[in-house]
């Protein structure tokens, strides 16, 4: 794996913390080796703006372009704003465009494993794609307490885009013909709770962390499919000492459909944020459900420099399956995948890059990514 970094940051005070009224800018020209997307080369820009009583900050906005040697030309914007308008409501949005002439294909409820021909030497499973959307939260605290928990309720609405172009009758994605292979779009409204009592959202350490809700597509709103999709993420933190200070994370995420959806909206498992050592997209189907657990730790600081490095061990366990499957069945073929980590913090605390690797029974899998997995 290669990690090329350089960076700048303009602050308006020290950078190891949110200090009061400090804002943090934070700039990495990168390039990086991904195993679903090959070798990186781009940018990450993030800007973060505190305030004195305003946690977990005042504003912030992330950017990244990136192109890389398998066929993604990707640009993602999101700007997470608390307190909008003055008001204890928080609002946060997020605009991506990408084309990719290497996307991930593997079937709707394919569990056998892949043939190593077919998976090493063609382009079996890969397919070319556009796609586009933007996603749109506002939340509001039910219950809130001074420096503690809080309860929101939330609704948004959702547009996401997707069309393959140029695929070959040799490739599985043309000869399975799943639901929106020729494009489509959906449109979606939904609503939900978020629970959040961690101690911080970008590093948490301690604490817990629920968001459930339900999102529903309809012809009526102008997607072209109808749809219902549950979601729930629970997370847990719990720290303790062993000559440095480790975070014992765990993440319990589970999602359900029903209705028609493009392959593209179906729950799906692998890749550097949901299933580290498979493939993106490696499992598609009406449901998945997926336990990640992580042991964290900084193990060097450089104040001088503003910046620490630490290290993760992990393991990722879960699968898709179809609506009516046993419970059984689902615990009889569980897919396993585990691995470490590389993380590096620089310029501001909650600016974190991580670097991961992960092992399954079919492959392994090294990604390169902002941010903690949860």
């Amino acid at each position: 794996m290669l990690l090329l970094f350089f960076g700048f940051n303009l602050s308006a005070k020290a950078q190891n913390q949110a200090v009061e009224d400090s804002t943090e800018f934070a700039f990495l020209p990168a390039l990086a080796y991904d195993s679903d997307l090959g070798l990186i080369a781009g940018g990450i820009a993030s800007h973060y703006k505190y305030r004195d009583g305003m946690k977990p900050f005042y504003s912030f906005l992330n950017f990244y372009g990136i192109a890389t040697t398998r066929g993604l030309i990707s640009v993602f914007l999101e700007y997470d704003k608390p307190y909008i308008f003055d008001s204890d409501q928080r609002f946060y949005s997020e605009i991506f465009m990408s084309r990719f002439s290497g996307n991930q294909y593997y079937g709707i409820g394919n569990y056998n494993e892949l043939p190593d021909v077919l998976l090493d030497s063609t382009d079996y499973y890969l397919y070319n794609s556009f796609s586009a959307g933007f996603d749109f939260m506002l939340r509001k605290p039910l219950v809130k307490k001074n420096q503690g928990p809080q309860l929101d309720i939330y609704g948004k609405i959702t547009y996401e885009y997707e069309t393959p172009y140029n695929n070959k009758d040799s490739q599985l994605i043309i000869d399975d013909q799943p639901a929106g292979v020729n494009g489509s779009h959906i449109t979606a409204i939904g609503t939900g709770i978020v629970w959040e009592g961690r101690d911080q959202e970008f590093q948490p350490s301690t604490g817990t962390y629920l968001k459930a809700g339900i999102e529903v597509g309809n012809k009526v709103i102008g997607s072209d499919y109808n749809y219902l999709l549950l979601e729930t993420d629970a997370r847990a933190y719990t720290s303790f000492h062993l000559l440095k200070k480790i975070t014992f994370a765990n993440r319990l995420f589970f999602q359900h459909s029903s209705g028609e959806l493009p392959y593209w909206q179906l729950p799906d498992l692998g890749g550097a944020e949901l299933m580290r050592g498979y493939p993106e997209y490696r499992f598609r189907d009406e449901n998945a459900i997926l336990l990640n657990s992580e042991l964290r730790t900084w193990l060097f600081e450089f104040p001088t420099i503003s910046s620490r490095f630490g290290g993760t061990l992990f393991t990722d366990i879960g699968r898709t399956f179809p609506n009516g499957e046993s419970i059984e069945t689902i615990i009889n073929d569980l897919k396993y995948t585990y691995g470490f980590g590389i993380n590096a913090s620089f310029f501001t605390a909650d600016f974190i890059l991580r670097a991961d690797v992960g092992f399954s029974k079919e492959d392994y899998g090294i990604y390169f990514t902002a941010g903690y997995l949860f």
